[in-house]
């Protein structure tokens, strides 16, 4: 009789224990959220964005000259048409500054150079090589 009377309380609090914990956990915030940035940004990124945006899957193309040459504008235009063309899975940091920049950044952070790439189809290329999610583009690509 004793042994009966023990199981049950035992199995009592085992029951109220799980409620309490089920009720804190519902009530506990939660950390921060994934980083929510446009896919073009006239600005360098925070590591923390950096680091939300490759968590989030997408490819990172940084483009920064110091305004002087040629034919940034148009490279610069040629990033953006890319990253219009493929919403969701690219995001463009682009601007003027005095340390330039021409690379993407994959998941794992390796730079890959883009100073040579001169078309949207190169910048295709590269980007389905490096994207860990893929547009149904490179998918395709890859058949």
């Amino acid at each position: 009789m004793g042994s009966e009377r023990f199981m049950a309380l035992f199995i009592g609090f085992v029951m109220v224990a799980s409620i309490l914990g089920f009720a804190m956990m519902r009530y506990t915030p939660e950390g921060p959220g994934p980083v929510k940035l446009p896919d073009v940004l006239n600005r360098t990124l925070t590591p923390e964005e950096r680091v939300g945006v490759l968590r989030g899957g997408k490819v990172i193309i940084e483009y920064f000259h110091n305004g002087s040459c040629q034919d940034c504008a148009e490279k610069e235009r040629m990033y953006m048409n890319f990253v219009d063309s493929f919403r969701g899975y690219v995001m463009l940091s682009y601007g003027v500054s005095n340390e330039t920049a021409d690379w993407m950044i994959n998941l794992d952070g390796t730079q890959i150079d883009l100073s040579d790439v001169n078309s949207t189809g190169e910048l295709r290329s590269l980007f389905c090589e490096v994207a860990i999610i893929k547009p149904n583009v490179c998918i395709l690509e890859e058949i």
